[in-house]
């Protein structure tokens, strides 16, 4: 019975092309310069989900919408409408204007939305008027 003897340099050589291609794989995903945010209705009714004054998601209870952290700020006026009726609002992002050197010394990019859990939604609340 022959015994298989592996000489260390093939080893060594499959595993750098293992690493090597790894890397590759990692350079080739492209970093993406968008944020998917979904809103919900706090009463799980259907709305018009208006973004900025821009009609997003008619007629649902929950709404995606993809924020582009390239060349904005995380700071979005969200609006939940029924024809000309507005039953909920909700500032979403970073409203407060920090000093220079608060934003130097933060780790928090203000492109980019606050981070929520997979599955999880911003809740918009419902105006009890």
């Amino acid at each position: 019975m022959k015994l298989l003897v592996v000489k260390p340099y093939i080893v060594l050589t499959l595993f750098a092309t293992v690493l090597n291609l790894a890397g590759c794989a990692i350079l080739l995903n492209p970093k993406t310069d968008t944020q998917e945010i979904t809103f919900e209705a706090e009463d799980g009714r259907e709305y018009d989900f208006y973004v900025d004054n821009a009609l997003v998601c008619p007629h649902t209870d929950k709404c995606v919408f993809v924020h582009n952290k390239r060349n904005s700020i995380c700071q979005h006026t969200v609006d939940l409408k029924r024809g000309e009726i507005v039953y909920g609002t909700l500032f979403y992002g970073y409203w407060q204007e920090r000093s220079t050197l608060a934003k130097v010394m933060a780790e928090r990019n203000d492109n980019e939305c606050p981070e929520v859990w997979d599955g999880e939604s911003v809740i918009v609340e419902i105006n009890p008027e």
